[in-house]
């Protein structure tokens, strides 16, 4: 496993993810759990100071992961922004 991106996602989704495969897998088997954690990193992160700059947080994560998430980029998406709603 030493794709960055494949190591990120076992830790997120709790389990071994060693290919883009495994990866669009478990990314569409539950799209909000990458929502989720990629709110609560947002949440944590210095450079998040508004909700324009947490919504572009998300989308250089997005970037990050290219093709892998392109099937479930917008229930990502959509993940992301309720938990942001709530937030503010």
């Amino acid at each position: 496993m030493s794709d960055t991106r494949h190591r990120q996602l076992s830790r997120i989704y709790g389990r071994t993810i060693e290919t883009d495969e495994d990866a669009r897998t478990a990314i569409t088997g539950d799209p909000g759990i990458l929502a989720s954690e990629l709110f609560m990193e947002a949440v944590e992160s210095d450079d998040v100071t508004s909700i324009e700059t947490a919504k572009s947080y998300l989308e250089d994560r997005l970037a990050f992961f290219g093709g892998i998430v392109a099937p479930d980029v917008e229930a990502i998406r959509r993940g992301f922004e309720s938990k942001l709603t709530a937030w503010a």
